[in-house]
């Protein structure tokens, strides 16, 4: 059986990228499908990833619950919406944090556009000395 690139990047748990680094690097080998589009055999993908050649619907139904571990999945789920909460909390106190800055740099572009017109121009420098050679030349 051959998979395309990106199924064997899901099934590997990796980026595609991974996949096409082994694929230059002459640890993994591709072949064409019958599409044109590359694609890997599982047999050459299993020399890699021995224990990722299954298909994942396979491995899912090999991980359902069962009484052992049905506390442990329990606790994950509250500690997953404890953490989509504490996600939607901190993105809130960022959006707050941008606006603050946004307002302080039109705050700070305001008195500078103040100081300016407050500020006296200035005034004209001293004419520079010149050296013996620059009087010599006449410059």
């Amino acid at each position: 059986m051959k998979v395309s690139i990106s199924e064997a990047a899901r099934r590997a748990g990796v980026k595609r990228t991974t996949i096409y680094r082994k694929l230059e690097s002459g640890k993994l080998s591709k072949e064409l499908g019958e599409d044109g589009q590359p694609c890997i055999d599982l047999s050459e993908f299993s020399r890699i990833y021995p224990r990722l050649v299954t298909d994942p619907v396979q491995r899912t139904e090999d991980r359902k619950s069962t009484p052992e571990n049905s506390g442990e999945i329990t606790v994950l789920r509250q500690l997953v919406d404890v953490l989509k909460q504490d996600k939607e909390h901190l993105a809130r106190q960022v959006e707050r944090l941008n606006e603050q800055v946004d307002r302080e740099r039109d705050v700070l572009v305001m008195l500078e556009r103040e100081r300016q017109l407050t500020l006296p121009p200035p005034a004209p420098s001293a004419p520079q000395k010149r050296t013996f050679w620059q009087w010599f030349n006449g410059r």
